[in-house]
């Protein structure tokens, strides 16, 4: 009697609902009540692998005996809400599920019983589409770690494109070359915008403009338009080593590089002649670099790279000469005080008309851009004896590029005084061009070039040593004294 006592609800759903292969029960005595089922018998490994099962009737028998009045019946456990299981132990359980087309032995009866048995895992009928035969690929969200790999990857191709360029400020560093200097190399102010075609032969200027982009313009320093005449092709010789350099440096067996030299108006008789040779047969890439540091330097020449346009008039004016003072902000007020005057802001204004700025509005709005943008420079200009004699560059941003609107409002502005009540009255005074980088805005002893770091170019001496030297030859051999010609 013992052994056929139920001691656990597994026990209680095989008698209830027995496997094909075990044989019902015929006695239907119902065992309910605490003498049956007495508290905290059942074991707790069985709880996590019984699923919640609906409450079930037993079948009719043919004898029924009802159960005593006085017996309290507990509370069926068939109606007990377990917790779900958790998903790996479903997982664990998922088997692949072959195709349709791939033969598969035939089960065998203990796996067919097992199979139809209230026990055995089956999914939810919403879980997979009746249509769509369940994957064998069992999806599961990502750890941290496993996002952030992700993340990484899908950006990995915009890190390496970022890696692969230089920066928008990068510098190239060639040994041979003179290195750019922090807040980078001085600019060379020129009289006009197009002066690197001035003396330039038209023929050669139109075969210029035929020639394809990319390519741009290049100015020797230290080398003045009879020098590039007499060694043009020498010159033009040493440009295209230079560029070649810098050319490989950027890509590697890159094509030849081709440098045009100037031929002046009337030939070699004429009295006025260019400086300005074309590079052209380069990379867009190098032309960038080039023109980007402008400056390039070495133990044999040394060279400003300038684009093949002129768009922006230069910022350059004049020098004012006369003043008593050194300070930058009085000849400042004297210059703006001058051209806010009525009778010179309205000339201003007339000029600005005649340009493609034709709204009134605009007009005067440039008239104002105009003024607010003037900037003074001191240079420490010295006469015989080391006496200083202040002067002053003057600058201001043109609102107009129009090159005869330019240069009228330049005109015009050369002509004025600039009188102070105490500093005395500036004027515009002459200007000649640097001998070194030709820059207007200094004289050769004042050129910034030869005190810059690493300099590889002229210095400020060497030119006047080379004139000193050959009037000292040329004076001995006329029988004269030495320095007597100098």
């Amino acid at each position: 009697m013992k052994d056929k006592e139920t001691t656990s609800i597994k026990s209680l759903s095989q008698t209830t609902r027995p496997y094909p292969s075990t044989q019902r029960l015929t006695s239907s005595t119902p065992r309910i009540g605490p003498k049956y089922f007495p508290p905290n018998v059942l074991p707790d490994e069985d709880d996590d692998m019984e699923q919640p099962v609906p409450s079930l009737t037993d079948p009719p028998s043919p004898i029924s005996t009802p159960s005593p009045p006085t017996t309290p019946t507990p509370a069926s456990r068939g109606h007990h809400e377990f917790p779900p299981p958790p998903t790996n132990l479903l997982t664990r359980e998922v088997q692949a599920v072959p195709d349709k087309g791939t033969p598969t032995a035939a089960p065998s009866d203990e796996q067919s019983d097992l199979a139809s048995s209230i026990h055995a895992p089956h999914n939810a009928p919403d879980d997979h589409d009746m249509d769509t035969p369940p994957s064998t690929i069992l999806q599961r969200a990502p750890t941290a770690e496993e996002e952030a790999i992700l993340a990484h990857l899908a950006h990995a191709g915009t890190n390496r494109a970022v890696l692969s360029h230089d920066g928008p400020n990068h510098r190239t560093t060639l040994p041979q070359f003179t290195p750019t200097p922090l807040g980078g190399f001085p600019k060379i102010h020129m009289s006009h915008s197009a002066q690197i075609f001035d003396y330039l032969d038209n023929k050669v200027l139109l075969a210029w403009f035929q020639v394809e982009h990319p390519k741009f313009m290049v100015r020797v320093l230290d080398h003045s338009g009879k020098d590039v005449s007499e060694r043009a092709a020498v010159l033009a010789e040493r440009i295209r080593a230079s560029i070649a350099i810098i050319a490989d440096f950027v890509h590697q067996d890159a094509p030849p590089v081709r440098v045009s030299p100037p031929q002046p108006i009337g030939g070699r008789a004429a009295r006025e002649l260019p400086t300005s040779f074309l590079v052209h047969k380069v990379s867009e890439e190098t032309k960038n670099i080039i023109l980007e540091q402008r400056i390039w330097s070495t133990l044999d020449i040394t060279f400003e790279a300038l684009p093949f346009s002129c768009l922006q008039p230069p910022e350059f004016l004049f020098c004012l000469s006369g003043f008593t003072t050194s300070n930058t902000e009085t000849v400042l007020k004297a210059v703006s005080d001058v051209w806010t005057h009525d009778e010179n802001r309205y000339r201003i204004n007339d000029i600005f008309s005649m340009s493609e700025i034709v709204e009134e509005e605009l007009v005067y709005k440039a008239t104002r851009n105009l003024i607010r943008s003037i900037r003074v420079e001191l240079l420490d200009f010295k006469i015989a004896g080391g006496l200083s004699v202040p002067r002053f560059n003057i600058f201001a941003s043109s609102p107009s590029n129009n090159a005869k609107t330019w240069t009228e409002l330049r005109g015009f502005l050369h002509i004025l005084e600039y009188p102070t009540g105490l500093n005395g009255c500036g004027i515009a005074v002459a200007l000649s061009p640097c001998q070194i980088c030709h820059s207007l805005a200094h004289p050769r002893g004042l050129c910034p070039f030869p005190n810059l770091p690493l300099w590889n170019g002229p210095k400020s001496s060497s030119r006047n040593n080379s004139n000193s030297s050959s009037s000292r030859q040329a004076g001995r051999s006329k029988g004269g004294r030495p320095g007597r010609n100098n």
